[in-house]
């Protein structure tokens, strides 16, 4: 599995619009570019961090090159008219080297 994280920078007065445009552009890469799905966090400073999961390095590289939906098109550009993009970036390029991320309980061995 290989990880993306970035950190969104809203332009003033554009939060809630960078918010409803986020999962909507999300849910588009997750069924249209393989994406394994994402999670949005605000830190204790008001910072954005998200982390995108893809199954491989190769997947997350071709997906800049997918055609996509008019409809997914138009939520991208309400996205990016919504952030800074000078300052929105990507933070890191991970490979998961090990992966406790459960959705469930899970049994732990003592």
């Amino acid at each position: 599995m290989f990880i993306v994280m970035f950190e969104f920078v809203p332009k003033t007065g554009k939060e809630a619009d960078f918010l409803c445009a986020w999962p909507k552009v999300t849910q588009g890469i997750y069924l249209l570019h393989g994406s394994l799905g994402s999670r949005l966090h605000k830190d204790e400073e008001g910072r954005w961090i998200a982390y995108a999961q893809w199954p491989d390095r190769a997947t997350w590289e071709q997906a800049a090159t997918n055609s996509m939906s008019e409809d997914y098109e138009q939520q991208r550009m309400h996205m990016h008219d919504a952030l800074n993009l000078e300052a929105t970036r990507i933070l890191y390029k991970m490979d998961v080297a090990c992966d406790y991320l459960q959705r469930r309980p899970f049994a732990v061995d003592n």
